[in-house]
């Protein structure tokens, strides 16, 4: 693949990353489509289908035991267990603050892993003023770090004044500062401290597990939740997950494995996220395996380039959402991450909805088979999906469509 065409997709952090770092010693270049007539045939496998064979028509059996069937698939052949919360765990709060005008209360807050307060990362946590009651959250890590989210060059991902003016508060913590994100760090037990303080929960909680960088990311999510539960002004049955990218892939993993998110968003998290594998479209398991070892499970090198062998699909981990809402997005220049295989997924954990009564991906314009122009948000079922104009980001006008839409289901 050539610079070109890296950049054309929006993937030249990824180019000069592999660059840094040292390659499979085995792997060769790989080819990478971006023609939707080169997409292999492929079957999905079917998300209802229990290992034995026996077909799932209950809700009980999807609950007691497909799900758990599925959960356990992607636990051991990608991102790796994730772990129970540790003992422990506390909080303190190291400041407040009135924001925005008086929009809002900004806190800071310290999450201590242990009980000696050795580990520990920091929240920041943005509460609406002046509405009734608890407010809903939505709960995501981020990229740069807890203050860049504040910075005007970063803050069209994070509109706090927009959320805070709905009724909604938000937490995020950033991702680093709960793993570091660096190939290097593929060995739980390698000391990181030049890069992080203590190296990241892998170095120190379960060192021994088979957990890779989304299932830690994942775990820090939930720890997010945690401190939610103790906040008076925060509603912990409504708290929406989300996230962008492969933090989008850590969103829908933490969903699976937290069932207190109450609802999922993944935002352009291709790959591994919500594109379909089997596709081979964009971004795929050689590409990621290549450059993103540290993500997973080392169970999940065996899939190098193998995508028809892995035994599900990324529908089966979206299904784990259910019956909770979810929205996945996509944006229109964004091929990396496969829009067309983020819009199939979507489509394809309807069965599973239709368990609990509740419809999947549906829309009085468009129906599953119909991919919908960009800034046309499908959003009338319980699954919602959207193809934004521009780049591989998350913007202001996601945002609003998942206010709008979460508020609807969980009646803010």
């Amino acid at each position: 693949m050539n610079m070109n065409t890296l950049l054309k997709w929006g993937f030249g952090a990824c180019l000069a990353l592999s660059l840094l770092l040292p390659l499979r010693a085995s792997a060769q270049k790989v080819p990478t489509n971006f023609v939707e007539e080169k997409v292999p045939a492929y079957t999905l496998p079917d998300v209802l289908m229990c290992n034995d064979g026996k077909k799932v028509c209950r809700r009980t059996v999807w609950e007691k035991k497909r799900r758990a069937e599925i959960l356990e698939v992607f636990s051991q052949e990608m991102y790796g267990h994730v772990p129970a919360r540790p003992e422990g765990l506390h909080f303190e709060t190291l400041s407040v603050d009135t924001v925005y005008a008086g929009l809002g209360l900004r806190k800071v807050v310290r999450i201590y892993l242990d009980a000696a307060e050795k580990h520990w990362f920091d929240a920041l946590v943005h509460t609406p003023r002046g509405f009734e009651g608890p407010v809903p959250f939505f709960a995501g890590l981020n990229f740069k770090g807890n203050d860049a989210t504040l910075d005007e060059r970063s803050s069209s991902r994070w509109p706090y004044e927009l959320i805070l003016g709905a009724g909604w508060g938000v937490i995020t913590a950033w991702r680093d500062s709960v793993e570091p994100d660096g190939k290097a760090f593929a060995d739980p037990g390698q000391d990181a401290a030049w890069f992080c303080r203590d190296g990241g929960v892998r170095a120190w909680y379960n060192p021994g597990g088979d957990w890779g960088a989304i299932s830690a990311w994942a775990w820090g999510l939930s720890r997010l939740m945690d401190y939610l539960e103790t906040d008076p002004d925060a509603d912990a049955s409504r708290v929406v997950v989300m996230g962008h990218s492969r933090l989008g892939k850590t969103s829908l993993w933490a969903g699976a494995n937290d069932p207190r998110f109450a609802g999922v968003i993944s935002n352009c998290s291709g790959c591994c996220g919500a594109a379909i594998s089997r596709r081979c479209f964009g971004e795929n398991f050689a590409n990621v395996i290549r450059v993103f070892p540290h993500w997973f499970t080392r169970a999940f090198d065996k899939y190098y380039d193998r995508e028809a062998d892995f035994p599900g699909d990324q529908h089966w981990v979206a299904a784990l959402a259910a019956p909770r809402p979810l929205y996945i997005v996509s944006a229109t220049k964004d091929g990396w991450a496969d829009p067309k295989g983020e819009w199939t997924c979507a489509a394809a954990v309807a069965p599973v909805y239709r368990l609990y009564r509740k419809p999947g991906l549906v829309s009085a314009r468009y129906d599953a088979t119909q991919w919908p122009a960009a800034d046309c948000p499908v959003t009338d079922g319980t699954v919602a999906y959207h193809i934004r104009e521009g780049k591989h980001d998350i913007t202001p006008f996601d945002w609003a469509q998942y206010i709008h839409f979460f508020s609807r289901h969980l009646n803010r």
